[in-house]
């Protein structure tokens, strides 16, 4: 495996693991990951895991963190592709099933009415919407 070629799988490894620390699928994301890092050495998995829980505390608490777990994530997956390179058929497999997951879709609908003189504002997504007759205050 070349180095460009285990680059081209780290980085997007690392992001997909900070994007974890951010989500409802942290811990089995955080599992998923410190078992295929500690390839089956229970010692290894658990320092794995008690560096991923550090990173996300970081990444929770502040905004660069997020940038610099993701270098350091990067780093740690390039040098265990390099070390394992079979592991990166593994890697692959645990991304496509963090990158689709199995959830519904997360639409969310609403709906209002505004009658007789009233006004509603309804807001999603950063916009506000406004139903109501701009004659309610003529009265």
């Amino acid at each position: 495996m070349s180095d460009l070629e285990v680059l081209q799988l780290a980085a997007p490894a690392a992001q997909a693991l900070v994007s974890c620390m951010v989500t409802d699928t942290w811990l089995a994301a955080k599992e998923r990951f410190a078992r295929l890092l500690g390839r089956g050495n229970e010692e290894h998995e658990s320092a794995i895991d008690a560096d991923l829980e550090e990173s996300r505390s970081a990444v929770v608490d502040g905004d660069s963190s997020s940038t610099i777990a993701t270098e350091v994530w990067k780093a740690r997956f390039r040098q265990a592709l390099l070390i394992n390179p079979e592991m990166a058929r593994e890697l692959r497999d645990l991304l496509a099933e963090i990158e689709t997951p199995n959830t519904q879709s997360q639409t969310v609908n609403q709906s209002m009415v505004a009658r007789d003189h009233a006004v509603a504002f309804q807001q999603g997504s950063g916009t506000q919407n406004y139903y109501g007759s701009s004659d309610t205050n003529d009265q």
